[in-house]
């Protein structure tokens, strides 16, 4: 699919990204502007993406809130608040600072792409799909197209997400394989949702080429490998994100992995990500209620907890996903609660 040699150096690409963090992270210290801010926060939530990093991201949203201090009621500002906003799934805020942005001037074109982003997020679908078409025919680049696609592939239109997919990747033009990776990530988990495990194993593998050190496609290579039965290959996997990633998502892997081996480590895996979960939930409750209930209703195996989850996630965004994930979690509970007793 990609030619070799077509991007740089996966390792000197995240080299770069700390470098560049590093050298406006000195300017910060210095007393940043505005712009200087905003970039760092923004590569702070790429290296954050690449690597797993949560630490990445609240330092990123630590300095976004700086940089809109500095410039509160500038349009640059309002959209700045409307994106970190969306991004941790606080939907309300960040149409209301999306609105404030347009109002004051922001471009257009920028506002409505954040527009789409925070209709599908919520599950709006038809109202996002005019919008992402929209940005699409009138600048055909890569982002607008993997944009589209993922829409298309939420929605149910594979073949069409596919070959949107294929084209934003075709109109890629960056030499760096971030972009690149991110969209084949997402492809990826679009193609495990759709249920076509060789499928997201095959494109999982193209991003290993691109770029090796992108942790949530390795971590979701291992769940490819565990749903295959190929525990091995998911336990070489999933181990050294264990210590790169401060995510539970790894350690809740791990843990079912250890669980399909019937490895007794399993139990006290499980129970350190339900920590770490728990902790995040404390903090953003929004972000993490989704990954969490799944865990909980799962090798965590707390079933309320999964519903309160569920239906939180669901309150905020009512999509097939959030319904989907709901129906499973009160099932579950239900399944309990007929269980005598004396078997409990």
């Amino acid at each position: 699919m990609i030619a070799a040699g077509r991007y740089t150096s996966g390792r000197i690409a995240v080299a770069n990204l700390s470098a560049s963090i590093e050298g406006l992270e000195r300017r910060q210290a210095e007393g940043a502007a505005f712009d200087d801010l905003a970039a760092l926060s923004k590569l702070l939530f790429v290296r954050g993406d690449v690597l797993g990093r949560i630490a990445d991201h609240d330092r990123a949203e630590r300095v976004a809130t700086e940089a809109i201090a500095l410039s509160s009621n500038t349009p640059r500002a309002r959209y700045l608040q409307a994106q970190i906003a969306e991004r941790f799934h606080r939907f309300e805020q960040a149409s209301a600072a999306l609105d404030q942005a347009l109002a004051a001037g922001h471009p257009r074109r920028e506002v409505q792409a954040e527009k789409a982003a925070l209709l599908q997020a919520a599950g709006r679908y038809d109202d996002a799909l005019v919008i992402r078409e929209e940005l699409a025919q009138d600048d055909p680049g890569m982002h607008a197209l993997g944009a589209l696609a993922s829409l298309l592939a939420e929605l149910g239109r594979w073949t069409a997400a596919e070959a949107t997919y294929a084209a934003a990747l075709a109109a890629d033009t960056s030499v760096s394989p971030l972009p690149c990776a991110q969209l084949l990530f997402e492809w990826g988990v679009s193609a495990m949702r759709h249920g076509d495990l060789e499928r997201a194993e095959s494109i999982l593998l193209e991003l290993d080429g691109v770029l090796p050190a992108h942790v949530p496609g390795q971590g979701h290579r291992a769940e490819v490998a565990l749903a295959r039965g190929q525990l091995d290959i998911a336990m070489k996997l999933i181990v050294p994100l264990l210590e790169t990633s401060d995510d539970p998502e790894y350690r809740a892997i791990h843990a079912e992995i250890l669980h399909a081996r019937g490895d007794g480590g399993a139990a006290k895996e499980a129970e350190r990500a339900a920590r770490a979960y728990e902790k995040l939930l404390t903090r953003r409750p929004e972000a993490y209620a989704d990954h969490a209930a799944t865990f909980f209703m799962g090798i965590g195996n707390r079933p309320q907890r999964a519903l309160e989850l569920a239906l939180a996630n669901w309150k905020l965004r009512d999509t097939p996903r959030s319904r989907r994930l709901l129906t499973r979690a009160q099932r579950n509970v239900q399944q309990l609660s007929r269980v005598p007793w004396s078997a409990a």
